[in-house]
């Protein structure tokens, strides 16, 4: 299908497509980061606005509707981004009046964002009787603070206005953000999916790059725009990437000390670059996955993010008890709904593998 982008994403692509006459006021579409699944959403957000489209949904590219939308000047299109997923993509992002120059980046949708996604929607359309499109990214990291107004402007929007939302993790969605939404699941590639389409872009060590961006495929391609994109500061750069990935050397070295169970030595706790602590958005990918693939082999399944280490995982589960496994699992996923927030990541971390080597040695842990 001409709209898609992934050759994965012909499900989801007839599904939007199948919208686009009747479109609801909501729409969630989730699924895990780094499977293109925003870059879907932006393009057809902005085909929407094509005054030509083919039948597939695609855009002409050449009317007003588009040109206005693929610069992001059109005045029916607006984007609640975070600044770290904003910068790659050139969207515009305006930093809070209080915003410091020198600051890391911001990585959480801010409250004055849906303040000002306020005065949009208290405007008419710029086309009569058209459609006004908001696409929000990541739904699920909406500051607690932002989430009040931000509901507000979901559950009482103008006539003909739609809200596309897009979550790597849906439980971190605000239920009652969930519940004004229809629910579209996008779906990753298989491996052998992933490992045929990074060839095609002339990814060398596809295995070994897919195995370093965790099994997200499109991460890899992201980073390599990201690098070689002259119009982002160098210091920006160095942000994003660090957010995105480990450094080849630590993400195996870090996958060599899970695969010691629990002969982790405690010596081997801290997760570095060099002598630089990194931060959990970085690591805790890697260890989430692992955890996935533990859970996936103790049923007796194969490991889907590290196959290399199926053999390992076998041998590290023995004596492990499940419910220890599931507990450790779950704090996994407690530590994705903190992991922008401003925490000692050191810390964070050595905590993180204390627990895996007491689960791993068949005790519980506090």
């Amino acid at each position: 299908m001409a709209m898609t982008l992934y050759p994965w994403q012909e499900e989801l692509a007839s599904q939007l497509l199948a919208m686009r006459d009747e479109l609801p006021n909501g729409l969630l579409i989730y699924g895990p980061k780094g499977i293109g699944t925003i870059d879907l959403v932006i393009r057809y957000a902005r085909s929407l606005f094509c005054e030509t489209p083919d039948i597939n949904g695609e855009p002409c590219g050449q009317c007003k509707g588009c040109k206005m939308a693929n610069a992001c000047t059109h005045p029916d299109l607006r984007y609640v981004m975070t600044e770290a997923e904003s910068i790659p993509r050139h969207i515009p992002f305006d930093p809070p009046s209080n915003a410091q120059k020198d600051r890391k980046i911001y990585r959480e949708i801010l409250i004055h964002q849906p303040r000002e996604l306020t005065d949009f929607l208290n405007q008419t359309a710029h086309e009569a009787g058209g459609t006004r499109i908001v696409v929000v990214y990541p739904a699920d990291a909406i500051r607690a603070d932002a989430a009040a107004t931000f509901l507000k402007n979901l559950e009482e929007p103008p006539a003909k206005t739609t809200f596309l939302l897009v979550a790597e993790d849906i439980d971190r969605v605000l239920p009652t953000i969930r519940s004004r939404c229809r629910l579209l699941r996008a779906k990753g590639p298989s491996y052998e999916e992933a490992i045929a389409w990074l060839k095609s872009q002339g990814i060398g060590d596809a295995d070994d790059a897919l195995a370093r961006a965790s099994g997200r495929p499109c991460q890899i391609i992201d980073e390599k725009r990201i690098e070689t994109d002259p119009e982002i500061d160098s210091k920006i750069k160095e942000q994003l990437l660090m957010l995105s990935s480990l450094p080849k050397q630590v993400r195996d070295d870090l996958l060599r000390v899970l695969s010691m169970g629990r002969d982790l030595p405690l010596d081997r706790i801290a997760v570095k670059d060099g002598r630089t602590a990194l931060p959990v958005a970085a690591v805790l990918p890697v260890i989430y996955r692992w955890g996935y693939d533990l859970l996936a082999v103790q049923q007796g399944l194969k490991p889907h993010y590290f196959p290399q280490y199926g053999e390992s995982m076998v041998k590290i589960l023995k004596g492990v008890k499940t419910e220890h496994l599931y507990a450790w699992f779950d704090t996994l996923k407690s530590l994705q709904r903190t992991v922008n927030h401003p925490l000692n990541a050191q810390l964070v971390i050595e905590q993180t593998l204390l627990r895996y080597r007491r689960m791993m040695m068949g005790k519980a842990f506090d």
